[in-house]
This record gives C-alpha cells, sequence and structure tokens, in this order.
C-alpha cells in the first residue's frame, strides 16, 4: 500500500536512518499511524512527528515512503537521500527543540514563585 500522491495538509512523520553501509536514508509520510511509527522504531530510524515549520520545511524535501502490508504489522521502504539533506533536516529538528526546551524553562521561571 504505497502512497501515490500526497493529501492537502502538511506531512505528519519524517523518517530518518542509516542503513548498513551507512548511507543515509529518508522518507516523509503524510499519514500519522501507529503501524508506521512501530514499524520505524522497528528499523531503529530517526522519527520526526509533526514538526515545526522550520524542520517541515527541509524535511518536505524527503521523498515519500512506502508502507508495505495492512494491518498492525507493515514494512517502510526508506529511499536512500543526500547526506547534506538528512544532516541539515537532524540539525533543523536539534535546533528547535533546543528553541522549544528554553521556551518551556523560561515559561516555568516565570510561574514559579
Amino acid at each position: 500500500m504505497g502512497q501515490k500522491e500526497e493529501p492537502s495538509g502538511a506531512d505528519q512523520i519524517y523518517v530518518l536512518s542509516l542503513d548498513d553501509d551507512g548511507n543515509p536514508r529518508g522518507a516523509r509520510f503524510t499519514v500519522l499511524r501507529d503501524s508506521i511509527v512501530s514499524a520505524a522504531m522497528d528499523m531503529n530510524c530517526r522519527i520526526l512527528v509533526r514538526q515545526p515549520a522550520e524542520v517541515s520545511a527541509l524535511a518536505r524535501k524527503l521523498p515519500l515512503g512506502f508502507v508495505i502490508g495492512t494491518g498492525k504489522t507493515v514494512s517502510l521502504l526508506i529511499p536512500r537521500i543526500r547526506s547534506s539533506l538528512y544532516q541539515q533536516v537532524l540539525e533543523a529538528a536539534r535546533v528547535t527543540k533546543i528553541r522549544e526546551e528554553a521556551r518551556i524553562a523560561a515559561a516555568t521561571s516565570m510561574t514559579v514563585h
């Protein structure tokens, strides 16, 4: 069951990994399903779900991934990608996480009396 067309709206899941030879792989999936996340976890992938605009802008350059199978047990086809795109997406996600943690820490320190 591959995704043949992109539904309107933002991509929901971005999956990144390195294969056994160290080649970067990445894909985006437009539907958030537990089976996709579970399969990605089984493949030891980095999973980015519902990312902010800064990350999504880069991650939308990832090719669409394919889901093989139906139900709770599925496999994922994750194509090879350029190393530079792999690094850019991971760096954007890291920077966004740091900013979010700093924002939360600032908001928490203001509410503590």
